[in-house]
C-alpha cells in the first residue's frame, strides 16, 4: 500500500503542477495546509502520463478534488467526474472548479469550460410546453389531473431560461406537474421526430458537454452513458469517480430493470385518450394488470423472486405482454395526432422490453449472474428489482479496456478492487493520509453496554441513557446518526421528552434545509439515518459530537449486499459476510466518523454505542481504518475532553 509520505518515489515530480497548486490553494480563504493534496495530484499526474488506472484512498481534509482536477486540466484532458452525492457536485461547481477555471485562463491563456451534465427528465420538454399552452381534445385530457397554476407558471418560466434545468426553478411545484412538462430519454422522439428538437434543453446541454474541459455527473448517468456506447455524455478518454466506495452499488442498480404497476397505469390512463371507446376492454385489461401484479408482487414484499417461487407473477407477466401489445397497436392506429401517439407508444415499447426480461428471468433457471427482489419504492407500491450479481465483467468492457480511470474516496473497502477487477499492478490503492491530528483533535468512546445482537433490549435501554448523557455533556452540538428509522422515530422522540436543546430530525424537512439549521444553531442536534453518513460538512462547534447507535452493517433488507455476500459464500466456503458485510459495515463507521473533524482547529467526540467494536474478533479491523483516535470506554474521559476543549 503506497502512503503519501512516499509519493514522490513512484511519481514523475511535476514542478509546474505543484506550483499551480499552491498557487490556487493560496487563494483560499482560511487555507489550510494540506501536503497529502500534493502527493495525490502527483499521483494523478502520473497516472494520466503513464495511461494507466489509479485507486487513491485520500483521507478527511486532502483537498481531493482539487488534487484530481487541476493534473487534468494542466494536461489539457477533457476530463468527465461521475460523484455519487449532488453535494459533492454543489461543493465542484460552486467553488473548486470556478477557482480552475479562473487559474487556467489566466494562467494557461485558454479558455476552460465546466458543465454539469444531468438525466434527460431533469429539463423541460418544449414539447411538453407546447402542448400544454393552449391545450384541446385529447391534449387537454393529459394535463387534466395537473395543478393549472402551476403549469402556467413553468410555461412563462420557459421563456426566459436559457436552461430549462429544474433545479433552476425560482418556486416550488408538485412532482406530477414537472413530470407532465418533462421525459425520460426513452420518451423523447429524437431528432428526427420531435419539431422542437433544435431547441430542446437537455440537447443543448449535450451539445454544451460536447466543448467542455470537466463534465460533472453522477454514478448512474455516467454508468449508463457506458452501456449505451457514450451516446449521452459523448467522447472521452479520461474519468475520475469519485466517492468510489458506492461505486459498485449504484453501477449496478443503474444497469438493472425495475418494473412496478405503476406503469401499467400511466400507460392506461394515456391511452384511454386516444383509442376508441369500442375498444375500452383493451384498457380495463391493462388496470386488470396493474391491479393483480400490485396484489402478486405484495405476496412477495421484500422477499427474493426467482424462477419457481413466484409462478402468478410469472402468469401476469405473459398476460401483460400480449395486453401492451395489443394496446400499443390500438393507439398506433387511432386518429389522435401523431406527436401524442408516439409518446403513448414510446412508453409502451419501453415497458415490453422491461417485461420480457423479467419474463426470461422467471422463465430460466438463473445461474448466479443475475438476482431480483421486490421492496417498496419512494411511493410505498411494490416493485420487482434484476439486476446484475457482478458488474466487473461490464467494467472491463466498457471501462477499465477504454478509459484512464481514477478512482477515490475517503474510505474504499478492502477488497473492492478486487471485486470490480480494477487492472492495477496492486490490489489495494494509494494512501493519502489524512492533515489532521486526530490525537489531539478527537476521541473514541465505545462504552461497555449490552451487545444488541445478544440482549437487545437491555442495549435499547443502554442507548437511550448514554446519547441523553452525551448530549448533555456536548451541550448540543451533536450528529446523532442511527441504524432505522424506526430507531430514529423512536429516540427522537425519548430525547425532545428529556432534553432542552432543539432536535432537528430526518424527514421533518428537507437534508439540506436540516444541515442549514444545524449548523447556524450551534446548541441544536441533528437526528438522521444513512442519508447522513456522508454529504455532511458542518466545521466548528457546531459539530463537536457525533453518535452511531450502532455498527451499520448491512440489514435483512439490503437485498443486493446479502445476495454479493450469498455468492461470496459459495467462492470463500461461508466466509461472505467477513468477505462482504464487514468490510462494507467498517466503511461506514469510517465515513461516519468522518463528519466530526473538518478543519485543522476542529475538536470533538465520536461515540458508537456498540461493544462489538471493542469485544469482537474482528475489532481490530475498525481500529486500523479509523483514523488514530484516542479510545476510552469511561464517560467521565468524554466530560473531561469536552470541559477541556469546548
Amino acid at each position: 500500500m503506497r502512503h503519501a509520505d512516499s509519493v514522490c518515489t513512484f511519481n514523475m515530480y511535476n514542478s509546474k503542477l505543484v506550483e499551480a497548486l499552491e498557487s490556487l490553494t493560496s487563494r483560499i480563504e482560511n487555507a489550510e495546509e494540506r501536503p497529502g493534496q500534493v502527493g495525490m495530484a502527483l499521483a494523478v499526474d502520473s497516472s494520466i502520463a503513464n495511461g494507466e488506472h489509479l485507486v487513491v484512498e485520500a483521507g478527511t481534509g486532502t483537498g481531493k478534488t482539487l488534487a484530481y482536477l487541476l493534473p487534468y486540466a494542466l494536461a489539457g484532458k477533457t476530463l468527465v467526474v461521475a460523484t455519487y452525492t449532488k453535494a459533492l457536485q454543489d461543493q465542484m461547481l460552486g467553488s473548486d472548479l470556478p477557482r480552475l477555471k479562473e487559474y487556467i485562463e489566466a494562467k494557461e491563456k485558454r479558455s476552460f469550460k465546466f458543465v454539469q451534465l444531468k438525466g434527460w427528465s431533469n429539463y423541460l420538454c418544449n414539447e411538453r410546453v407546447d402542448a400544454a399552452k393552449k391545450p384541446t381534445g385529447v391534449q387537454q385530457s393529459f394535463f387534466s389531473e395537473n395543478d393549472r397554476s402551476e403549469l402556467d407558471q413553468i410555461i412563462e418560466w420557459s421563456k426566459s431560461t436559457p436552461t430549462g434545468d429544474r433545479s433552476d426553478l425560482p418556486f416550488s411545484i408538485k412532482e406530477a406537474t414537472w413530470n407532465s412538462l418533462s421525459v425520460t430519454s426513452k420518451e423523447c422522439f429524437g431528432k428526427e421526430k420531435c419539431p422542437f428538437y433544435e431547441s430542446c434543453f437537455a440537447f443543448k446541454s449535450r451539445k454544451e458537454s460536447a466543448k467542455a474541459d470537466v463534465l460533472v455527473t453522477n454514478h448512474s448517468l455516467y454508468a449508463i452513458d457506458l452501456s449505451i456506447g457514450g451516446h449521452i455524455i459523448g467522447a472521452h478518454d479520461h474519468v475520475v469517480i469519485d466517492e468510489a466506495h458506492e461505486m459498485e452499488a449504484s453501477f449496478t442498480m443503474a444497469w438493472s430493470v425495475h418494473l412496478n404497476a405503476g406503469r401499467f397505469e400511466w400507460l392506461a390512463s394515456q391511452a384511454k385518450r386516444v383509442i376508441a371507446r369500442k375498444h375500452s376492454d383493451a384498457v380495463a385489461k391493462i388496470n386488470e394488470l396493474a391491479t393483480t401484479m400490485t396484489k402478486n408482487m405484495n405476496n412477495h414484499k421484500e422477499q427474493w423472486v426467482y424462477s419457481g417461487n413466484a409462478a402468478a407473477i410469472l402468469e401476469t407477466l405473459e398476460l401483460a405482454e400480449g395486453r401492451v401489445e395489443t394496446l400499443n397497436r390500438l393507439v398506433a392506429l387511432s386518429s389522435s395526432d401523431e406527436r401524442t401517439k408516439l409518446r403513448i407508444t414510446n412508453a409502451g415499447e419501453s415497458l415490453l422490453e422491461d417485461i420480457r426480461v423479467a419474463r426470461r428471468f422467471l422463465t430460466d433457471f438463473q445461474p448466479l449472474s443475475q438476482i431480483a427482489w421486490i421492496e417498496p419504492n419512494r411511493i410505498s407500491k411494490p416493485e420487482l428489482h434484476i439486476v446484475p450479481l457482478n458488474v466487473s465483467e461490464n467494467l472491463e468492457e466498457f471501462l477499465w479496456s477504454k478509459k484512464q480511470a481514477v478512482l477515490t474516496s475517503a474510505t474504499i473497502q478492502k477488497n473492492l478492487l478486487k471485486r470490480l477487477r480494477v487492472p492495477l499492478g496492486e490490489e489495494k490503492p494509494t494512501v493519502i493520509d489524512s492533515p489532521f491530528n486526530y490525537k489531539k483533535q478527537s476521541l473514541l468512546y465505545c462504552p461497555d453496554i449490552p451487545d444488541p445482537s445478544k440482549e437487545n433490549s437491555a442495549w435499547q435501554e443502554a442507548v437511550i441513557t448514554e446519547i441523553e448523557n452525551l448530549i448533555l455533556l456536548a451541550g448540543g452540538r451533536t450528529l446523532c446518526l442511527l441504524s432505522s428509522n424506526s430507531e430514529l422515530h423512536r429516540i427522537t422522540a425519548e430525547m425532545r421528552k428529556r432534553l432542552k436543546v432543539p432536535i432537528l430530525m430526518q424527514g421533518e424537512k428537507s437534508p439540506k434545509k436540516l444541515l442549514s439549521d444545524f449548523s447556524e444553531e450551534e446548541k441544536s442536534c441533528l437526528f438522521g439515518t444513512r442519508t447522513f453518513f456522508q454529504g455532511v460538512d458542518v466545521p466548528g462547534p457546531s459539530l463537536s459530537m457525533v453518535i452511531l447507535n450502532r455498527i451499520p452493517f448491512p440489514g435483512p433488507n439490503e437485498f443486493l449486499v446479502k445476495a454479493w455476500s450469498q455468492k461470496a459464500d459459495v467462492e470463500t466456503g461461508n466466509f461472505g459476510w467477513r468477505e462482504v458485510e464487514l468490510p462494507l459495515g467498517v466503511t461506514r463507521v469510517v465515513q461516519a466518523a468522518g463528519r466530526l473533524i473538518r478543519k485543522k482547529d476542529d475538536l470533538g467526540v465520536v461515540a458508537i454505542l456498540d461493544p462489538r467494536m471493542t469485544r469482537a474478533d474482528y475489532a481490530e479491523q475498525f481500529s486500523s481504518a479509523l483514523p488514530n483516535m484516542p479510545m476510552t470506554d469511561n464517560i467521565d474521559d468524554v466530560e473531561v475532553f469536552l470541559h477541556t476543549n469546548l
